[in-house]
């Protein structure tokens, strides 16, 4: 349980530091500007960080894109409730087809279909591909067999 409760205040500091960057640039000190200026460093090779593509706080722009911080908030959210359950089951093979299935439309959709910018379309795809790899990352690192894992 140790190492999942690691990973869960990492995914929560990540997410907080994507939060946090554009106000920290528009803070009027230089220190904490500096610091804001590292994390869009920092996540510069994450993300293309295009501001057509990204939430905006404080009239800035996010260090990654829209669909960037919604993968990592829907690997949060799973790391999150893995960690509150304290155990870990396999899910139906169902579950994962749906979350591939929708991805794949997604996908489509851009790249095939309509060349425009629906975000929330492309955020919902980034919420569940983050669930779909966070969980699919818990599976492989944790799971035993039918009983699942006690994670506590």
């Amino acid at each position: 349980m140790f190492p999942l409760r690691i990973l869960f205040v990492l995914s929560v500091v990540w997410l907080a530091l994507t939060l946090a960057a554009p106000l920290l640039v528009a803070s009027r000190y230089s220190v904490l500007k500096y610091i804001g200026t590292a994390i869009y460093f920092f996540m510069d090779p994450v993300c293309h960080q295009l501001p057509q593509r990204s939430l905006f706080i404080a009239g800035l722009p996010m260090p990654v894109c829209g669909r960037c911080f919604f993968i990592y908030f829907g690997g949060t959210i799973t790391v999150g409730v893995t960690v509150l359950r304290g155990k870990l089951f396999a899910w139906p093979p169902k579950i994962y087809w749906v979350l591939f299935s929708a991805i794949t439309a997604e996908f489509i959709v851009f790249k095939w279909f309509f060349h425009t910018e629906w975000t929330y379309l492309r955020y919902a795809g980034g919420f569940l591909l983050g669930i779909l790899l966070f969980r699919l990352l818990l599976e492989a690192l944790m799971y035993k067999g039918n009983k699942g894992i006690v994670v506590k």
